[in-house]
């Protein structure tokens, strides 16, 4: 069974059983796509130096959303149809650098530059995610899962900060524009790809080890895979951040990925009770409780935006 992915523009065709079940979407990211700006250090999501860029839709309301994810917890076989963009698909010395690139170097916000790539593609995340227009409190609120031992912080959000509408940082003349950037396009066709390169979804697929890695597509389909589970170890594939507290075993059979339930990533408002489905990331619950604290009698939803 393969599945088919676009890393900076260039789609890749994967045969996962060519690969352990529980292979990292940074390992692939470096090791077999050869692009080492994506670093790793903690592997358990807690640096923030792994974090690239994906573009998919969304399994509940089918809108096509930018995210950024910890791509040492964000296991291979969930990235079916994901547009991924590392530092190299942003900008490079060969095509010119992104402004975001070009501005941290600018204003003194890298030193060693380990982390350097992360706090790029975090800020290029958030950008793409709210269109472009983002506040210095959104910002700053943004990077708290990136750690720089070096810098001390400040020129770092400086710089982000100064891409927001409120941004109030005094910029060198010669700076460019985050007007200068272009989308990651298909080097065969100068188009950006639209994604959606698997005709059918992928279901399920066993391992030569034994491993079962199942896709649900619903919740009667999640039922379905852990009635065949049995009394056998499994995990529950969504944010993977669990592995920071609790190491995965090295006995677990069965991965069953949850990000494409659409029933576990959606909210409902009934009369006064809001409900969150179970697998909605923080950010989206973020979003969520901002728009609700606008209604009537939801006006605590404020407090606990702000408290995330």
């Amino acid at each position: 069974m393969t599945a088919c992915f676009v890393i900076n523009g260039t789609p890749y065709n994967v045969d996962l059983t060519a690969f352990p079940a529980d292979i990292t979407l940074n390992t692939f990211i470096r090791e077999h796509a050869q692009l080492t700006a994506t670093k790793f250090m903690c592997l358990e999501g807690g640096c923030g130096v792994c974090i690239c860029v994906v573009r998919g839709k969304h399994p509940a309301t089918g809108e096509t959303r930018t995210w950024a994810v910890n791509s040492c917890l964000t296991l291979l076989n969930t990235c079916a149809d994901w547009q991924i963009t590392t530092a190299e698909g942003i900008g490079n010395k060969r095509h010119g650098y992104h402004p975001i690139q070009k501005r941290l170097a600018k204003l003194n916000g890298t030193q060693c530059g380990f982390c350097s790539p992360a706090m790029v593609m975090n800020m290029y995340g958030l950008l793409e995610s709210k269109g472009g227009r983002v506040t210095m409190e959104e910002v700053e609120s943004s990077f708290d899962g990136n750690i720089c031992r070096c810098t001390g912080y400040r020129p770092i959000l400086d710089t982000m900060k100064s891409f927001a509408v409120d941004s109030n940082i005094e910029l060198p003349e010669d700076c460019d524009d985050i007007e200068d950037f272009e989308f990651v396009a298909c080097p065969r066709s100068g188009r950006q790809c639209s994604g959606g390169c698997h005709k059918k979804p992928l279901t399920a697929l066993t391992y030569a080890d034994g491993a079962q890695w199942y896709w649900p597509h619903s919740l009667t389909e999640v039922f379905n895979a852990l009635a065949k589970v049995g009394n056998e170890q499994y995990i529950l594939v969504a944010g993977n951040t669990a592995h920071g507290v609790y190491r995965r075993s090295p006995d677990i059979k069965h991965f069953i990925d949850l990000h494409g339930v659409p029933e576990l990533k959606q909210h409902t408002i009934v009369g006064e009770k809001l409900t969150l489905g179970a697998n909605l990331s923080l950010t989206e619950a973020i979003d969520i409780f901002q728009k609700v604290a606008q209604r009537p009698g939801f006006e605590y939803c404020e407090q606990l935006w702000r408290h995330f």
